[in-house]
């Protein structure tokens, strides 16, 4: 446990904050017992996207299912709040007729002295942060050789992280009173705070107490340069651009790092070049897999499987494949979903299941033959 303390002073070595006053931050549902946050590609990882052709499709029919409730476009322009919670409900029910898939992310993402904003809070509905029940505060300084991009809420750091002794791990209390006695004397190594309610705030109050880092509200926003004002966060920001400099860094946001094309002008850009391409393999091969089970499941027509490989993005096959799960019944295409994401969480929680890092692997061996 961390003691509580009354006087917070930023200690710095200087009149200006430097690295030593910079935090990556990570909100997650998986505790580092072992002090490694993993990357997903080396992890048995699954996830339920929300993008994609199939995903389309899903939703599509949902909605002329009357599955998903109707928008109701008078309340747009009442409620400011409406079209966000709109948008974040449908978000949740599809997911519900979706299967597992995966990603590839050899990159662990952290803000910076702070928590990243929900998505949903600038409009988006995919990733949330505040409800995790979990936060690593780990010093950048430790780790800034494997930094590739050094963004306030997108922060990109290639491979595994493994924890330094100053890590501070934050985690729920009920949470906490359920973990085993074998996993809480896991923990006995590193400096570990129960929290209860929110968890920006218990970021923000941990933050402060330690004496070298300022605790920031941080913005999706590109006019606030990530960091909301504050009485620091204008020198936050430029030191931050001063690491940048010192170790030849990159200012893109992930997305915009894994899918940019020009080489030259992106520092490290070979450590991130193959990110978006093998993302795509991975999400490919659940998509495919899952596909060819339904398929063959529900003993769908020689054409249509012969054409699953080269058409997960053909709208008009997937038109066909949104008119045979309305003939089979929605209830029973999602009893046969529920059934195969139950087999694939069995997988993860045995460690049979491939990770991405696997897949791309066995991918490359498939089309070296």
């Amino acid at each position: 446990m961390i003691a509580e303390r009354k006087i917070i002073i930023i200690e710095k070595e200087s009149d200006k904050m430097n690295i030593n006053n910079i935090a990556i931050v990570r909100a997650t549902n998986i505790i580092p017992f072992d002090g490694i946050i993993r990357a997903i590609s080396n992890t048995g990882y699954l996830c339920k996207s929300l993008g994609g052709e199939f995903s389309s499709t899903i939703s599509s029919l949902l909605e002329e299912l009357k599955i998903l409730p109707e928008q109701d476009y008078t309340k747009i322009y009442i409620d400011e709040d409406y079209y966000d919670n709109y948008i974040k409900i449908c978000s949740s029910i599809t997911k519900e007729y979706l299967p597992y898939t995966s990603d590839y992310n050899s990159i662990v993402l952290f803000s910076l002295n702070g928590i990243c904003p929900d998505d949903n809070e600038h409009g988006f509905a995919n990733n949330t942060f505040s409800n995790k029940n979990c936060a690593i505060i780990e010093p950048l300084k430790y780790h800034i050789n494997d930094v590739i991009s050094l963004v306030p809420t997108d922060t990109s750091v290639k491979g595994d992280v493994y924890l330094s002794s100053e890590a501070i791990i934050l985690i729920e209390d009920t949470v906490f009173q359920n973990l085993t006695s074998e996993e809480k004397n896991k923990l006995q190594n590193f400096n570990v705070k129960i929290f209860k309610g929110n968890l920006k705030d218990a970021i923000k109050e941990t933050l402060k107490e330690t004496g070298k880092y300022t605790a920031e509200d941080l913005s999706l926003s590109q006019s606030t340069g990530g960091i909301k004002d504050s009485p620091t966060s204008d020198e936050l920001k430029e030191c931050i651009n001063i690491v940048i400099k010192e170790y030849n860094l990159s200012n893109l946001k992930y997305y915009n790092l894994i899918t940019a094309r020009n080489d030259l002008d992106i520092p490290k850009y070979d450590m991130v070049k193959d990110e978006y391409h093998n993302a795509v393999v991975v999400y490919e091969y659940y998509i495919e897999k899952f596909l060819q089970e339904l398929l063959d499941y529900f003993s769908a027509p020689d054409n249509l499987k012969i054409r699953l490989h080269s058409s997960l993005y053909n709208k008009r096959y997937m038109k066909e494949i949104k008119e045979l799960i309305r003939k089979i019944g929605i209830n029973n295409y999602k009893s046969f979903l529920d059934n195969y994401n139950k087999k694939l969480e069995e997988e993860r929680i045995n460690k049979s299941l491939p990770t991405p890092e696997e897949i791309m692997l066995e991918n490359k061996k498939s089309k070296a033959r």
